[in-house]
């Protein structure tokens, strides 16, 4: 199954090939989603809308807000910098026919700035006027009808790379699966009356071209021309199952795909000679590159879009963020809010057991007294960790609060988290770490996708009241305890480097279960030499992790693992233990001079290195992971080839 990073990827590639002959400029936006949930200030203004939504742009998104607001929005999740504007879809979900619950479908935009003008190539396109919002489609919608512009404008297309089973656009749901995605487009009308930002249908204000949806002249009664804008969500439906007719629905329960349809509220600049404005006027080129359009150009900043989270209060309920655990990841056991299965064309049927509306709530953890966010600090490449007392890995419940309160609970005053889902702690800083800009920290957290944490050698930094934050030259040491915290809530960060020590187990405090003291291990540990990380973005070994800064030894870190059923034990930094069944495959075998750094707990032996480990395996391990450990040692066998 593609990933959706691979899926962005050719999506790209093939838009790009689509769209180099085409006579019409436009500039296309790729944008990751906000957030999901169950909010439309357009339709539902200041209330828990009817269905789940999809929604990008910028962070100032909220139920009920004006264009001034919106403007103060201090980042976005399109890569155009100043377009500050919110745009949103329903989302998608999986059907589970083997236990009735939803699953929600990953997805990604890409917004078009189509400058279409009908049969006056001289025609000027206008900027969006101040508080201008619109919505096409209809989520009512049971038919096709094949003259209706506003019907027209909502379609799919089957994403397959390999030319299997692609599609062209089709009215509803493709009756297929689609292994790189299924593209879910609308089209907004792009006539407008010249007077009225909005109107009560939201729709009136506005009208499609005469001739077309996407292209054709305005009529009379709506003759200011404005961009052709223009959505594609495109859902990951290659990641599950095929399994017919009803295999996805929409979020507000349709399962034809007739419903889809698309809201949109200006964000950028309305002044006269807007960056919006130069763009429509001077941007000629049809490759869709927003490089190659010189008024957007020096606007352009990816790692602040990836960075970008939502500054809003949401409704308090599950749309398949949350997870109990991997297994489960994104399953609810209804589509959010009353939205029972809507199949055929008939009228949408009641919400069998309907509940009240949940309250909005802020989603950001709450940190513990005397805990404040300092920034986003960067580890040097050869100075090792910037914390190096007690750490934890939780790779489903990690967020700020709980990171903040094990190190708390460990007598440290800094926390540090990074890749999503790993805390580390300590007293200072070690390792001349240093400040860096606050978006190089740009990973959800695995247990709150609303707030960062860490990124890649980037940590997400937290201290309490009285902490010391300079490089000492002291390490305070404490034992390293497992997780054993419930996952509340997930999302996928780009990378997933490590995993969580232990299966998280099913309680609402933030307790980590202190770790015992280790035995020596078993004989039949087998040293298997150097080995390095596959990238700075992923783990050789994803099972058990613990850290020790003043009794790592290699031994101690195979106690450790074989007392976790792994069969795989590697030490990094002098003072970190890695466990797993299996090395990733893109772990390579490294000269014995990079695993160069002493053991905290035994100077005379090495144990790992800078993004190196010192890997042990056990030669018997217990049969009931046998097959696992085959499949270890296999990768291990090949390791060692390549040494000779």
């Amino acid at each position: 199954m593609a990933s959706l990073t691979l899926i962005k990827t050719s999506v790209t590639l093939f838009l790009l090939s689509c769209f180099a002959t085409s006579a019409n400029a436009f500039f296309r936006m790729g944008a990751d989603v906000l957030l999901a949930a169950r909010m439309d200030p357009i339709v539902s203004p200041g209330a828990v809308s009817q269905h789940m939504h999809n929604i990008v742009g910028g962070n100032n998104f909220a139920a009920d807000y004006n264009y001034d607001e919106l403007r103060k929005s201090t980042c976005t999740t399109v890569p155009v910098s100043v377009d500050l504007s919110n745009y949103w879809a329903p989302g998608l979900v999986y059907v589970n026919k083997t236990d009735n619950s939803f699953t929600r479908i990953p997805s990604y935009f890409f917004i078009y700035y189509l400058q279409r003008r009908g049969s006056n190539a001289n025609l000027k396109i206008n900027q969006w006027p101040k508080g201008f919002k619109m919505v096409a489609g209809n989520p009512n919608r049971r038919s096709y009808t094949p003259n209706s512009n506003a019907d027209k404008a909502v379609s799919f297309v089957c994403l397959d790379y390999s030319g299997n089973v692609s599609t062209g656009d089709m009215e509803k749901f493709i009756p297929h699966n689609c292994p790189d995605g299924m593209r879910a487009q609308v089209v907004f009308p792009s006539c407008w009356d010249g007077v009225n930002v909005d109107s009560p249908d939201h729709k009136s204000h506005v009208a499609y071209p005469i001739q077309n949806a996407d292209n054709g002249d305005c009529p009379s009664t709506h003759p200011v021309r404005l961009p052709t804008l223009f959505y594609e969500q495109v859902f990951a439906v290659g990641e599950f199952p095929y399994n017919g007719d009803g295999t996805w629905a929409l979020t507000n329960g349709d399962t034809t795909g007739y419903g889809f349809h698309g809201d949109f509220q200006n964000g950028w600049d309305a002044s006269p000679n807007s960056v919006l404005q130069q763009a429509l006027d001077q941007c000629n080129a049809n490759s869709g590159l927003i490089e190659d359009c010189p008024p957007l150009k020096p606007f352009i900043d990816e790692q602040s879009k990836k960075a970008c989270r939502a500054n809003t209060l949401i409704p308090n309920e599950d749309v398949g963020y949350r997870t109990g655990n991997d297994k489960n990841q994104g399953r609810t056991t209804t589509i959010p809010g009353c939205n029972p299965l809507w199949t055929g064309t008939g009228p949408k049927p009641t919400c069998p057991n309907p509940v009240p509306n949940p309250a909005f709530i802020k989603p950001t953890s709450v940190l513990p007294s005397g805990w404040t966010e300092k920034g986003c600090i960067t580890e040097s490449s050869s100075g090792g960790r910037a914390l190096r007392g007690a750490s934890w890995t939780d790779k489903f419940g990690m967020d700020r609060a709980k990171c903040a309160a094990f190190c708390e609970s460990k007598g440290f005053k800094l926390a540090g988290i990074e890749w999503a889902q790993e805390c580390y702690c300590d007293n200072a800083l070690q390792g001349n770490a240093k400040d860096t800009k606050a978006n190089e920290c740009d990973m959800p957290c695995e247990g709150n996708p609303f707030e960062n944490c860490g990124g890649s050698q980037r940590l997400t930094l937290l201290t309490k009241t009285g902490a010391s934050t300079p490089a000492s030259s002291s390490v305070v040491t404490t034992k390293v305890s497992t997780s054993t915290t419930k996952a509340a809530t997930s999302t996928t960060p780009a990378t997933k480097p490590s995993s969580t020590s232990v299966k998280p187990a099913v309680t609402t405090s933030v307790k980590p279960a202190i770790t015992s003291t280790v035995s020596v291990p078993a004989s039949g540990w087998v040293s298997k030499g150097c080995i390095s990380e596959p990238s700075t973005s992923q783990r050789a070994l994803s099972g058990a992790s613990k850290g020790d800064s003043k009794g790592m030894t290699a031994d101690v870190c195979k106690a450790f693992c074989q007392s976790k059923g792994f069969t795989i034990a590697g030490v990094e930094y002098g003072i970190e233990c890695w466990c797993g069944n299996q090395l990733h495959s893109g772990a390579k075998a490294a000269d014995a001079s990079k695993c160069h750094i002493a053991c905290a707990g035994k100077p005379s032996e090495k144990c790992g290195g800078d993004w190196h480990l010192n890997v042990f395996t056990l030669t018997k391990p217990k049969s009931k992971r046998s097959r696992r450990g085959h499949h270890a040692h296999g990768r291990l066998n090949e390791l060692e080839n390549e040494m000779l």
